[in-house]
Order: C-alpha cells, then structure tokens, then sequence
C-alpha cells in the first residue's frame, strides 16, 4: 500500500475514532497519517485543531504553523490566530485575524478575534471597525456588542456607547445590564 493512501487511511480512521469520542486513539491514528505523508495538510490541521481542543496550545500552535507552511487556508488561520491570543501573542493573533478577514470578509467570528485583539493592545480607536463589522454579519452576538460599547466608552463617545447599549438590550437584556454595570453612564 502506497503512503499516500495509509495516511488518508488513518486520517479517516481518526475522524470515526473523534465521532465515537475516542479522541486520544484520534490523535494518535492523525500522527500515524502523518508519518505516512508528512505533506498531508488535512491531517495536521486536524491534529492542530484536536491538540488546541485538548488544551496543548502550544502543541497545537506548531502543528497548525505546519500545516500552513504545507497549504495555506482561513480556516487553519483562524484556528491560529485564536491559539496565540490565548497564549498572549497579540501581534502574531492580530496578523492572523487580518489575513482571514481578507480572506473571508463574512468570518464574524474572525473580525471578533481581531477587535479583541486590538483592545487587548489598547488600540480601543482600531478595535471599533472589526467590532462594528462583527456586530453587521452577527447582529445578535452581544459579546460584540458588549466590546463595541465599550470601545466607545474608551474613546470618549458616550452617545455612541448608549446607542449600542440600547441595541444590545433590544436583544440581550442580561448583557445589557452588564454593560451597564461595567461602563454606561460611568
């Protein structure tokens, strides 16, 4: 049997094993893909993505950098870029929240991540147009809607801070009074 096919072998051998929660035998069989075909993208992102789920951010921040360096996708990016924020790495989060929203301007979850990104730096006037464009593509998302306010809380621009309370309390009252606790009116 060829490489190529022991490898695709083993990744979907890995993607039942994960289906069934044997997520450790998963890993394994991925590694094993792996072997076989070191150029194998699908199967390091797949074992990026398992390794980040089971908290070994680190492990999985080198896979999923692999995996780039093989085939490059938004996906994997994104992934990565939700990975260094978690480590603290904000620059590193930043450029990876940037490329995929080039890439894919309707990821709401990646304009998120980048707004976050850009607050956690204390850019509050570069985190408003991630977080406003969030907000568009998930209207009901108040975690966006929470940070936007708070950006503009942070600039100084409370009518517009109220104006995004109030939209978010149309939609979330509990976030709305977490807001409201944290910086409206304050």
């Amino acid at each position: 049997m060829n490489a190529s096919l022991r490898a695709r072998l083993h990744y979907w051998y890995s993607q039942l094993l994960t289906r069934i929660h044997l997520d450790a035998r998963a890993v394994a069989q991925l590694r094993l893909a792996i072997t076989a075909d070191p150029r194998f993208a699908k199967a390091w992102r797949s074992l990026g993505f398992m390794l980040g789920n089971r908290g070994r951010d680190a492990e999985a921040i080198e896979v999923l950098e692999r995996a780039l360096i093989i085939e490059d996708d938004a996906v994997t990016r994104f992934n990565l870029g939700f990975l260094y924020h978690g480590q603290k790495r904000m620059p590193e989060a930043i450029g990876q929240f940037r490329r995929v929203v080039t890439a894919m301007p309707v990821n709401d979850r990646a304009w998120y991540g980048l707004g976050i990104c850009l607050q956690e730096m204390d850019d509050f006037a570069g985190s408003v147009e991630p977080l406003q464009e969030a907000a568009r593509l998930q209207y009901f998302n108040p975690h966006a809607g929470y940070q936007l306010g708070l950006a503009w809380h942070k600039l100084g621009e409370q009518e517009k801070c109220a104006a995004e309370f109030e939209r978010v309390k149309s939609f979330d009252p509990r976030m709305a009074a977490q807001m409201q606790r944290d910086f409206v009116g304050n």
